[in-house]
């Protein structure tokens, strides 16, 4: 806001304004909204400083205390103003009041599906409070480029032809206290163009990249890149069969708890194994509920020695693994049980204390019950580059990662996913983290198209 109005200020001196114009046009010219009444009293405090530099006293701020996102407070400003800057607040609607986030979702168009954020409904917000010449310029996530829950934003952006430019920060951190990969989206409602100009953050610069021809993306995803590179990104896909049409991906074990259920090296004594909690404590459990178990974001290679084992209180029933009833866990497994006992309190807390539908003592989900066993293809949610990793070792179940179950030749679509197409295809398409790490989670290698397809 003060970059805003000191801009507005010299725009106004170079213009020859004396500074009782300069002083009605802040008053009639610039507002803010702000839910915090101390960020308010801050605001006006900073400006008048500001203002004060250029020798203009006393102005009457427009910096209003009310909840931007409350359509009743701030529908008389819609279709008012002819630029629209901010950083919006980023707040996942889960962290929410159930009240609060039902209400963003009924009334913020772009808010109505997925596990969205309150960022999403202020682009909608300012689209909506801008003139039909006016100009929004917001530094948000960059998340919003391949979300679910930002699909109908991109829809509407991309239909509507609203995007001027898009400078994107990738991994590098803007703000210091907190971790968010970043970008400047400028929108202008008379642009109307099939392009949008993109910049990236490189090498301590903002570079220009391209244009992108609006004609590539789409709602599922937005890909940033120079025209060619589209392109071969397009021939990647269309080529062969795309992976998800020949294999199933999986996810692994998720206990919520896993502190509490997967220990390196348990100390084993015929039927008896001796675990360790990191605190020191040490208790006994019965070897025959231990399962052996990879932590898939730490493996590199199928050779590597495993020795990680899971507490896996399931049964199969019908080809199928359920939990075993509290009973039954008590009478077969007395030691285990004992054990689930001491931890009773800290499983209770898992999943901010929501309680388990299963049992007290099951996983906290039941993904990767069942098709986490048998030869698979396992890798990292996280990679700087591809490492699909083909694991033959049948009885191991896994967790921290993904698996790929496929009929054929494990190896042959190993070598497949583990090539340059393909990180080339992710570098472009997938979602940046710190340090050049890619995420390879399903949505972004499931349409990755696979070549001389065998069976």
């Amino acid at each position: 806001m003060i970059n805003v109005v000191r801009r507005f200020i010299e725009d106004c001196i170079a213009k020859e304004f004396d500074s009782v114009k300069i002083k009605n046009l802040l008053q009639n010219n610039i507002f803010g909204f702000d839910i915090d009444p101390f960020a308010i009293l801050s605001c006006k405090s900073n400006l008048e400083r500001e203002a004060r530099k250029y020798g203009i006293y006393d102005v009457k701020w427009n910096i209003l205390n009310i909840d931007s996102l409350d359509m009743s407070k701030v529908k008389k400003y819609f279709n008012f103003f002819d630029y629209v800057v901010g950083n919006p607040p980023y707040i996942r609607i889960q962290h929410m009041e159930k009240d609060n986030r039902k209400k963003i979702q009924q009334e913020w168009l772009f808010c109505r599906i997925g596990s969205t954020d309150v960022y999403i409904a202020f682009f909608e917000l300012g689209i909506r409070l801008l003139n039909e010449t006016g100009v929004l310029g917001y530094i948000t996530p960059n998340t919003y480029f391949k979300t679910d829950a930002a699909k109908i934003l991109r829809q509407y952006l991309t239909e509507k032809k609203l995007v001027k430019k898009i400078i994107d920060f990738k991994y590098y951190q803007v703000f210091k206290d907190a971790t968010t990969y970043s970008a400047i989206t400028v929108i202008d409602k008379k642009w109307r163009e099939n392009k949008i100009y993109y910049f990236e953050w490189n090498n301590n610069d903002i570079k220009y990249v391209g244009e992108i021809d609006l004609s590539y993306l789409n709602r599922d995803k937005w890909i940033l890149a120079d025209t060619e590179t589209l392109k071969k990104i397009k021939e990647i896909e269309d080529r062969g069969v795309p992976l998800k049409k020949i294999a199933k991906i999986h996810v692994g074990i998720t206990t919520l708890a896993d502190d509490l259920y997967i220990f390196k090296d348990p100390i084993i004594e015929g039927d008896k194994a001796v675990i360790k909690l990191k605190d020191g404590q040490t208790f006994i459990v019965e070897k025959a509920i231990l399962k052996p178990i990879v932590k898939v974001s730490v493996l590199k290679s199928s050779n590597e020695e495993q020795n990680r084992w899971i507490i896996f209180p399931y049964k199969k029933v019908s080809g199928k693994y359920t939990i075993i009833p509290e009973e039954e866990l008590k009478e077969l497994y007395p030691y285990t049980y004992r054990y689930f006992l001491a931890m009773k309190d800290r499983l209770l807390l898992r999943d901010k204390g929501k309680k388990n539908p299963v049992a007290w003592y099951a996983f906290g989900r039941s993904q990767g019950l069942d098709n986490s066993w048998g030869k698979k293809i396992l890798f990292s949610p996280l990679s700087p580059k591809p490492n699909f990793i083909v694991w033959e070792k049948e009885e191991y179940t896994f967790y921290a990662g993904y698996c790929i179950k496929f009929d054929g030749d494990l190896n042959w679509l190993a070598r497949q996913l583990n090539s340059e197409d393909m990180e080339f295809y992710i570098k472009y398409v997938s979602r940046d983290y710190q340090k050049g790490y890619k995420s390879y989670a399903k949505s972004f290698i499931q349409n990755f198209g696979i070549e001389e397809y065998k069976t």
